[in-house]
């Protein structure tokens, strides 16, 4: 505890911490590039920055953001208890949207402490089907559109997805080409999210995306076969939805 009072705590996996520090720090660099002269601004502008940033960050920013972190992954633990697959519904709706911002890093600390406390993982079985959505998309978008460049990056992006790593089909294809396609893979995202709540899956270990994530699920028939049953559908729905609606109409322009 520094002066008493202030917490000194690790922020290893701390997303708003560093993003926050991020964003100030880039502003408080640009203000003191303009005071500071020519002749002094390779050296002291990184030092004032950074030793700035490092004490806002350790006496300030972080120990309350840190408080705001665990208020998310409280909030987080409970939403998947909610019955009837509505917090299924809502983790896989959210999940999207914490990629999009690295908060999704704040979910292993939740699956950690499911695994310890329950043995299971329902957390990462709500938020898989993100995964199978989004290929989904990138694979049709790649497919439809007519720019060979366009081609090249859904396919080679969906595959990636399929693979476990999702920003490149995320902010090459999904968020990229307007509301449509990310109504679609959230939307399906959320349903199968729900839906696997709603029927109790849940995974005995994490860290295994798409086409590999049925090993967590081999310790049961029931559990295999739900999951890969909708998984696929959350896969087939979204191709369907993004080949119908969801594909730009300058993408299918001849070039």
């Amino acid at each position: 505890m520094t002066f008493g009072t202030i917490p000194i705590i690790g922020y290893q996996g701390s997303v708003l911490t560093a993003l926050v520090i991020g964003i100030l720090g880039a502003k408080l660099e640009k203000s003191v590039r303009k005071r500071m002269p020519n002749a002094l601004d390779l050296m002291f502008t990184p030092f004032v920055v950074i030793f700035t940033m490092v004490l806002l960050g350790l006496l300030v920013l972080g120990p309350l953001l840190h408080v705001v972190e665990n208020g998310l992954v409280f909030l987080v633990e409970h939403l998947i208890q909610i019955p009837f697959g509505v917090g299924g519904l809502l983790v896989g709706f959210i999940y999207p949207l914490a990629v999009m911002t690295g908060m999704h890093h704040l979910f292993i600390m939740i699956e950690t402490q499911l695994l310890a406390a329950t043995g299971f993982n329902p957390l990462i079985t709500v938020c898989a089907m993100y995964g199978f959505a989004n290929a989904a998309v990138a694979f049709v978008v790649g497919m439809r559109a007519k720019n060979n460049k366009v081609k090249v990056i859904g396919s080679s992006a969906g595959i990636t997805q399929l693979l476990g790593v999702s920003e490149p089909a995320l902010f090459g294809i999904t968020v990229r080409y307007g509301m449509k396609p990310l109504a679609v893979m959230l939307g399906c995202s959320a349903v199968g999210g729900g839906i696997l709540a709603a029927l109790g899956i849940q995974a005995n270990s994490y860290g295994l995306a798409v086409i590999l994530s049925p090993l967590m699920y081999i310790y049961e028939p029931y559990q295999l076969i739900s999951y890969i049953l909708v998984g696929i559908a959350t896969f087939v729905v979204a191709f369907i939805l993004t080949y119908i609606f969801a594909v730009p109409k300058e993408l299918l322009a001849e070039e």
